[in-house]
């Protein structure tokens, strides 16, 4: 467990050090690098918390190890997505290096930082990188969920409303019947009473 994590940490360090550090541009990012970078910051606000103020390591290394395997996922020919990457994985060498001081320390060096590791700052969470751009919204038929809908973070009932009653899937298992009640619950559902 550890030791492959650790092992995979490695990797992907070394292959994002290779070539020149590209900047991180926020506006040209993609649906699945923004992904990635929220789930940085949120796992960089998580293990804060847990290491910080839970002291609950178990849960902060979990955490760490499901940012890693994110981080994987990424299309490194991508110059955006290896900024992406290389962010996470710096803020994975911080969040590490009171656990294991010496690979963080490697690794800090090989990012070409000239300082220590540990006298390096934590990282800090960014707060517009939390923010969602779109959230997926089940729709319902009778209690049964009939469609996912991805709409726009700040979407309205009515719209949600309107949006799901308009899904081809839900006129289907509609049908004939009659739409006796809709209820919205923003940002999560849509569930059609119908008979």
């Amino acid at each position: 467990g550890a030791k492959k994590f650790l092992e995979r940490l490695w990797r992907l360090s070394f292959e994002l050090t290779s070539g020149e550090a590209i900047s991180l541009d926020v506006e040209a990012l993609t649906k699945e690098d923004k992904a990635a970078r929220r789930k940085t910051h949120e796992t960089i606000a998580k293990v804060t918390t847990d290491m910080g103020q839970r002291q609950t390591y178990n849960t902060a290394i979990a955490a760490i190890m499901e940012l890693l395997n994110a981080l994987n996922k990424l299309d490194k020919n991508s110059e955006q997505s290896r900024a992406v990457a290389r962010e996470g994985v710096e803020a994975i060498v911080l969040m590490l290096s009171p656990i294991t001081p010496h690979i963080s320390n490697e690794l800090w060096v090989a990012f070409g930082h000239t300082d220590s590791v540990l006298d390096a700052q934590w990282p800090s969470v960014d707060e517009a990188a939390l923010v969602k751009d779109s959230i997926e919204m089940v729709v319902q038929v009778n209690g049964k969920v009939r469609a996912k809908l991805e709409l726009p973070a700040n979407v309205s009932k009515e719209d949600a409303e309107a949006i799901a009653r308009a899904d081809e899937n839900v006129i289907k298992f509609v049908g004939e019947s009659t739409i006796r009640k809709v209820i919205v619950i923003p940002g999560k559902l849509v569930n059609i009473v119908a008979n």
